[in-house]
């Protein structure tokens, strides 16, 4: 694995200045504290924050080395004890006597004009060990962000999967309901029944293919509808009437989840059309404001009627979406009185949609 500090630009320039600083403060302290002139302070200074800076550097191949997930506390801090004595030794040598270059010092290295090496053991000590909680802290930030995505990823998987069983269980309900009523049609009305395969099959082109997810335009939704409501009309004939209001004042740029309205509409005939003798009215009401669209979905009921029992698979399976999708579990609110049955649908329109 690349050292962290050199594949990322913003850890670079602020290991950069880290050191910069540090040769700030140490060129003030050895001035003070040593009488040294400021430019022989800044070099000596220079010359050994510089030199640990790229001992720094190769520290990382230690760490890596001496994983604390994989390896033990015993054998890591050997390796990072033996690499501190070497690593710390040849830096006090190489600066000592590249300092001693530049300023023109002589004399061995134990007897050093120079005072002070006392101080810089233990600095290069810390140093190593500050390098070495740095890179730690940063693999345990890695690994989490790897983590996290990993999650996201996994959620992101499972909620297409929910969604994938929500719809499966919505698209063959309605399909066996229209094979049984052309099984229907084809003893009593041959005409109809043809015509409501070749419906069928072009309500299917539009929904097949079209991911859980999947946002599409208004319109495009309104459209399959409309196929599906053709395959209803031929079943129910004159006793099925739909009205749209507001559709035409929605604009197109509006998004919906795939095939979101087909399960109410069919839950709005299931209860109205099925359990009705005379005109079932089902009436859609759209309307956009607020960055949310509004769908009501009202059908109309026969209060002397017996119920139809049902296990309420279409709705439910609508909030599952909704839920999925948009996070929230009040999109769908129903109310049903003596004489009608209403459906509240609310779409928000989220901010990366546009």
């Amino acid at each position: 694995m690349v050292n962290p500090i050199l594949k990322n630009k913003t850890y670079l320039l602020a290991y950069f200045l880290f050191w910069v600083m540090l040769t700030v403060v140490q060129t003030v302290l050895l001035q003070w504290s040593q009488d040294l002139y400021w430019l022989q302070a800044l070099v000596e200074a220079g010359i050994y924050c510089f030199g640990f800076s790229l001992v720094g550097l190769a520290i990382w191949y230690i760490v890596r080395y001496t994983d604390l997930e994989k390896g033990s506390l015993w054998n890591a801090l050997s390796s990072h004890l033996a690499a501190a004595a070497f690593l710390i030794f040849i830096w006090l040598e190489a600066s000592y006597y590249l300092t001693a270059l530049l300023l023109e010092y002589s004399g061995p290295l134990l007897s050093s004009p120079i005072p002070g090496r006392g101080w810089k053991l233990a600095l290069g000590t810390v140093y190593y060990l500050l390098i070495v909680l740095i890179y730690y802290l940063l693999i345990f930030y890695q690994n989490y962000q790897e983590k996290k995505i990993r999650e996201i990823e996994m959620q992101s998987a499972l909620k297409e999967t929910e969604l994938s069983m929500l719809k499966a269980q919505i698209n063959p309900h309605f399909i066996f309901n229209s094979l049984n009523s052309i099984s229907s049609l084809t003893l009593t009305r041959p005409e109809d029944a043809h015509e409501m395969i070749v419906k069928l099959s072009s309500f299917l082109r539009h929904t097949i293919g079209h991911a859980e997810t999947e946002l599409v335009p208004i319109k495009k939704e309104l459209e399959t509808i409309q196929l599906y409501l053709d395959i209803e009309k031929l079943r129910f004939g004159k006793k099925l009437n739909v009205k749209f209001e507001g559709s035409n004042s929605i604009p197109e740029e509006v998004l919906v989840p795939n095939l979101i309205l087909q399960p109410l509409i069919e839950n709005a005939i299931k209860y109205g059309a099925y359990e009705s003798i005379s005109i079932s009215t089902i009436e859609v009401r759209l309307s956009f404001s607020g960055r949310q669209l509004e769908v009501e979905i009202i059908n109309s009921l026969e209060p002397d009627a017996l119920p139809k029992k049902g296990k309420g698979i279409g709705l439910k399976n609508v909030r599952g979406r909704l839920q999925l999708i948009y996070e929230s579990a009040d999109l769908l609110k129903t109310n049903k009185e003596l004489d009608q049955y209403k459906v509240q649908l609310t779409i928000p329109q989220l901010i990366n949609q546009q």
